[in-house]
């Protein structure tokens, strides 16, 4: 029988910053946590005795005392903004299941430790510097803060990793590479919720687990459709318009033959310590599941895109999906600095280009709200260890739909005295079996 194993480390923080002392237990009672690159900040709960670093091999037992002899309690370990690791496993093999900070210690029979994941850091930073905003040298003329600032031609990978860098932070940063236009920015407006801003926008934001450090990862693909799946979606869904004709479509297959190199980039592994893609059988390791299957088809919906110019009130459009579909999302991209050509020749050239770039633009939003796989769950044991968009094979299913390749979207985990388990959700099917 496989034997449990749990270890977690505490680090104290200066500013958020983990320093190099730390407090390691390795034993708790009970650990869930919860991960998806749909929500914003990954969650973790621990459960464990307050007495239980009395019983921890290996510490020097004057760090249980105070000066004055007084016993340290639960709070002198895990305080708030420390900042927190996890690692779970079987049989002596540790994976990093969590990394963030401490939000919360409660301490009445057991000691209960809530935990958000590392971008709760981002919830403390503002998203823009204000600090030439006013004379803090001068008394009597304060000049009043303006509420918003606007970033021209915003584009998360010049923009994040600029501004995150500068917080040294120990943090890597996987970001997109996709220009979205102006964005408009208040300048009281911390950096999480700038993401959740861009969320509207159809891109994703979040903490992937990695094997050295938490890796924040930028994309409007956390699926990772592929260039292939891209432009069949788009032939599949192609609304005609006064800009949808022959002319636009082989402009798209130009621009996504250029654009599948980018495609997957921003959620590929950075170590080999994570599969990636792993393996399940049902009736071997698959305890219970809860799959329905959905289909591209049954989703009667529709997205449009305006795009609109500096010299031009009306923008330029494209509609993506089912003709008399529900139109469920309209983004509205702006450019305050270019103009569209007056000459006639010119003028269709630039639009078409345009709209073909609006098309896949649209069609990485679309794909997401209109997915061929599953809706739903199935629970396993803690190992092969997951996480979110990850690829997982089921095999040996009696319902031959439930055969394939499926990216995954969220993990509910959990480990403790019942016993270490996953609950994967799971998306859009990527191959049949």
């Amino acid at each position: 029988m496989l034997k449990l194993n749990a270890k977690i480390r505490v680090y104290e923080t200066v500013k958020l910053i983990p320093t190099p002392k730390f407090y390691e237990f390795t034993y708790v009672k009970n650990v869930d946590i919860s991960s998806s690159y749909k929500s914003l900040t990954d969650t973790a709960t621990i459960v464990m005795p307050q007495k239980v670093y009395t019983d921890t091999k290996g510490f020097d037992q004057s760090l249980f005392t105070i000066a004055n002899g007084t016993e340290k309690t639960i709070h002198d370990f895990f305080k708030l903004e420390n900042f927190i690791e996890i690692f779970l496993g079987y049989d002596g093999d540790y994976k990093p299941a969590f990394r963030g900070y401490i939000t919360g210690v409660q301490a009445d029979i057991n000691a209960v430790i809530t935990c958000e994941d590392a971008m709760y850091a981002f919830k403390k930073v503002k998203a823009v510097k204000d600090d030439d905003v006013q004379d803090k040298n001068d008394t009597l003329n304060f000049v009043a803060t303006n509420p918003t600032t606007n970033v021209e031609n915003f584009n998360p990978k010049t923009f994040f990793e600029k501004r995150i860098k500068e917080l040294k932070l120990p943090f890597k940063v996987n970001a997109l590479d996709e220009e979205l236009g102006n964005i408009m920015i208040n300048r009281n407006q911390s950096l999480a919720q700038v993401f959740e801003m861009l969320k509207e926008k159809g891109i994703f934001t979040y903490f992937k687990i990695e094997d050295a450090a938490p890796v924040l990862t930028i994309t409007n693909n956390p699926q990772q459709h592929t260039a292939v799946e891209l432009a069949g979606f788009i032939d599949r869904n192609f609304i005609k318009s006064p800009l949808a004709g022959a002319l636009v479509k082989k402009l798209i297959n130009q621009g996504i033959s250029l654009l599948s190199a980018q495609l997957s980039k921003a959620t590929q592994s950075l170590s080999d310590r994570f599969l990636g893609q792993v393996r399940f059988r049902f009736r071997y390791n698959i305890i219970e599941d809860k799959l329905v299957v959905v289909k591209e088809s049954t989703k009667n919906t529709r997205l449009r895109v305006e795009k609109y110019f500096k010299n031009s009130n009306t923008p330029i459009y494209i509609e993506l999906g089912d003709p008399n579909g529900q139109l469920t999302k309209t983004h509205v991209l702006h450019n305050d600095t270019d103009d569209l050509p007056n000459d006639p020749t010119a003028f269709k050239k630039a639009t078409t280009q345009i709209a073909s770039e609006l098309y896949q633009y649209a069609a990485l939003r679309a794909m997401e709200s209109k997915p061929s796989g599953f809706e739903g769950s199935f629970l396993t044991f803690g190992e092969p260890f997951v996480r979110p968009t990850d690829q997982v094979i089921l095999e040996n299913a009696k319902d031959k739909e439930k055969n394939g390749t499926f990216q995954v979207e969220k993990v509910e985990r959990s480990f403790g005295e019942s016993g270490y388990r996953q609950r994967i959700f799971i998306g859009r099917r990527v191959e049949a079996i």
